[in-house]
């Protein structure tokens, strides 16, 4: 996995986390408001585009720094990931709701980073069934999440917050695979 991908969206935050420690909070935010603009850029030299998300979570970073600059409190800035942890809530479950899960959406568009082999396994109906299942499971993934982040946001400190901000998500999406097979196990 190319590791810029790997740390999309959390970069600026990790770079307010570890700048914050040492020069504060103002000087932290605008760290990662300009870490985000570099991420962009990074992107669209990279793939020739931004997704949608990428965008929404640099949009929050800028608007909700901004803001927290404007309040001296950091705290609003720390619920960024909150906010994007709603968004993906409500946009898994309204494909959900559409009867058209994202994830299986999602197959047919990723299908050429893998092998024939392995894109012939993405056809099959029961890897189409456990996506299917594992895109309602992000639902409350995203809604664990994003109130576990909250909680870290008011209550602990910005390191805690930042581990369960970048560590809580892959964690809590392991859980919800291995709740999916637990469901259905392979055949």
């Amino acid at each position: 996995m190319d590791i810029g991908l790997a740390m999309a969206g959390i970069l600026p935050l990790v770079v307010f986390a570890i700048v914050d420690i040492f020069a504060g909070m103002r000087t932290a935010i605008i760290a990662a408001i300009v870490i985000a603009l570099l991420e962009a850029g990074w992107s669209w030299y990279r793939f020739g585009e931004v997704d949608n998300i990428t965008w929404i979570s640099i949009g929050l970073i800028v608007v909700m720094g901004l803001i927290s600059l404007r309040m001296k409190d950091s705290r609003l800035f720390k619920f960024q990931p909150v906010v994007l942890a709603g968004v993906m809530v409500i946009t898994f479950a309204w494909f959900q709701w559409r009867g058209d899960p994202l994830l299986v959406q999602m197959m047919p568009k990723v299908a050429s980073f893998f092998s024939p082999e392995q894109q012939a396994l993405m056809s099959d109906q029961r890897m189409i069934n456990a996506m299917a299942r594992l895109d309602l499971l992000m639902v409350g993934v995203f809604a664990v999440h994003g109130s576990l982040v909250a909680w870290s946001a008011l209550r602990k400190s910005t390191m805690h917050w930042l581990i369960m901000r970048g560590v809580g998500i892959y964690v809590l999406m392991i859980f919800a695979v291995l709740i999916n097979f637990m469901i259905a196990p392979p055949q």
